[in-house]
């Protein structure tokens, strides 16, 4: 088994979160074009191309005697139904996930998107402590407690029940969970749960088309955009694999403050949807419980030094 490199686990989940967190921009493109459902049904079909491509280059690469960057699914040990059945569990949470993600940027919610994913560490961190038995410092308990209570403070505050934001973290950080408790390698993991969602996917479009709906844009910029998805998709996915591979699941979930910020940036700046004196209030408590978990990286960083 693979030791776990703290490197390159924090480098990936800091991608994963950058791009997650410009997605908004993305997906916006798409607003009043392409229902979410043909988004979403868009990014499975191109995810699983993009997938099944890098696969058998990889394959080539093993072929010609060059090392592989990513082992293939046939390279891990012979799943089993314990495996199989995460892999349907996962494959359902990502799709409730993006689903409601798309949505919510589609309908002018992108605030209560981030306060989603400002939720999702506190789910992980949770679900790290309950099943896997991960056990956080005192300062690390501070850091959290600090964004539990920015998260309170944007919850009160919301107009309506945020039930977007309880979806999506709730959702997500289950898939988390899920990944760090399979074999599967990054490339490997996606296509399994992007190959299970494909067949729906190939349906819906096939059903909307003939409902006379839209399910593909109208202009060159907008299909280009559409077959890109598998790109945005497949990037930050496995970026984050990596990452719940090789640090504390913890860990994961407290550097996941990153995406939310720079969804919330977007939706107040950019598409200058409402915010208020409550929720810049929640996004301040939020960044100084990041602050105190960077300092207890250093602290370790000085200690391990």
């Amino acid at each position: 088994m693979t030791q776990p490199n703290p490197k390159l686990g924090f480098a990936c989940a800091i991608g994963a979160q950058v791009l997650w967190g410009l997605f908004p921009l993305y997906v916006n493109e798409f607003k009043g074009k392409i229902e979410p459902l043909e988004i979403v049904a868009h990014r499975i079909i191109w995810s699983l191309v993009l997938l099944t491509g890098i696969y058998f280059l990889t394959q080539r690469r093993s072929e010609t005697g060059r090392p592989k960057e990513d082992p293939s699914p046939k390279e891990n040990p012979p799943p089993g139904s314990r495996l199989i059945g995460l892999g349907f569990v996962s494959a359902s949470l990502i799709g409730v996930n993006w689903l409601t993600y798309v949505w919510a940027v589609s309908n002018e919610r992108t605030l209560d998107a981030s306060l989603g994913y400002y939720i999702c560490p506190q789910v992980i961190i949770l679900l790290s402590v309950v099943f896997l038995r991960e056990r956080l410092g005192r300062l690390q308990w501070v850091a959290v407690g600090l964004a539990a209570v920015g998260v309170l403070v944007m919850t009160l505050s919301a107009a309506s029940a945020p039930w977007v934001g309880a979806l999506l973290a709730v959702a997500f950080g289950l898939y988390g969970l899920t990944k760090k408790m399979t074999s599967f390698s990054a490339t490997g993991g996606l296509m399994l749960e992007t190959g299970i969602l494909v067949g729906p996917a190939i349906y819906l479009l096939v059903w909307r088309a003939g409902e006379g709906h839209a399910v593909v844009g109208d202009s060159v910029w907008i299909n280009g955009l559409l077959l890109l998805t598998g790109v945005a998709t497949v990037a930050p996915l496995a970026l984050y694999a990596v990452a719940v591979k090789h640090l504390p699941f913890s860990t994961v979930g407290l550097l996941q403050f990153l995406g939310p910020t720079l969804q919330f940036l977007i939706a107040a700046f950019l598409f200058e949807e409402a915010f208020d004196f409550n929720r810049v209030l929640g996004f301040v408590f939020v960044w100084l419980g990041v602050g105190v978990f960077l300092v207890t990286l250093y602290l370790k960083a000085r200690t391990e030094g």
